[in-house]
């Protein structure tokens, strides 16, 4: 696939763009460090719009069942509110000059999980959380991850992959009993990174340090891999609908010698990326 069919969607490179999210009538990602939220139409004529700015790290943000918009930020759960605002619901009591979100995502029970990494150099002591809606409570679920990503829970709803990306592995677990941990996938030649299921069941990877996106079935199988004009792409998206848009973030920091589109988000018609594969 030539890299000609990938245009940017953002107006200018991130520091660390991350957290692709289907969104009602397009979608969003985040400037991580920056504590940006921007929010974009596909098809639209305009560019994507800044729609919530915070004092600390914000990871991703997805719409729960009642509605509501809930982000991962800083070491903990808040709510983004209209008009820019928030109000925050739960922490996990981690020190936030160490400690920050990283991914998350809704699970089939309406919980949120999300993983929490250390940022300030010092030894890596990565996690995996739990946020309960109904009680407000925060529980720790997986620990011995430095760099959690995810998680991505599979169609039928029993199955969670969490991607160990220091360890450059895609681990499987359980909704019902976290700790059951086995191997997915080894990832080849760089880390993996956000992970997203389309509407085919099929499981999209972005691999940091890799110009890359790998597609897995369920069983594990590597149904192909999808080259990137981006060296560390963060997360990935098929939108949905007859012609369906694969949407990548990714990342600025770090690259010394970045390239025209490191750390935009892009986007690439599906059939031009993978023809004949059928979203």
């Amino acid at each position: 696939m030539a890299h000609e069919a990938w245009t940017p969607v953002s107006t200018h490179a991130l520091a660390l763009g991350e957290g692709l999210r289907p969104a009602p009538g397009g979608v969003r990602w985040v400037d991580l460090m920056a504590g940006e939220l921007y929010a974009w139409t596909p098809g639209s004529n305009g560019g994507p719009v800044l729609t919530h700015k915070l004092d600390r790290p914000l990871g991703v943000a997805e719409l729960d069942r009642a509605g509501r918009l809930i982000a991962a930020a800083g070491t903990g759960i808040t709510e983004l509110l209209d008009g820019g605002g928030e109000r925050v619901l739960a922490d996990t009591g981690l020190d936030p000059a160490r400690y920050r979100v990283n991914d998350g995502a809704f699970a089939p029970d309406g919980s949120f999980w999300f993983g929490t990494m250390v940022h300030d150099g010092s030894e890596p002591a990565g996690a995996v959380w739990r946020w309960d809606p109904a009680s407000n409570d925060v529980v720790k679920l997986l620990e011995g991850i430095s760099t959690p990503n995810g998680p991505a829970f599979l169609p039928q709803g029993a199955g969670v992959l969490v991607a160990d990306s220091d360890a450059g592995r895609i681990l499987h677990t359980t909704v019902a009993d976290p700790a059951a941990v086995t191997p997915f996938a080894d990832v080849a030649g760089g880390s993996p990174d956000g992970m997203h299921i389309d509407a085919r069941g099929r499981i999209w990877n972005a691999v940091w340090g890799a110009a890359r996106l790998d597609v897995y079935a369920e069983d594990t199988q590597l149904l192909g891999s999808v080259p990137l004009p981006v060296s560390q792409p963060t997360s990935v998206l098929v939108t949905t609908g007859p012609d369906p848009l694969l949407l990548v973030t990714s990342a600025l920091t770090g690259l010394k010698e970045p390239a025209a589109l490191d750390g935009f988000t892009l986007g690439a018609p599906l059939s031009r990326v993978l023809p004949g594969f059928v979203a």
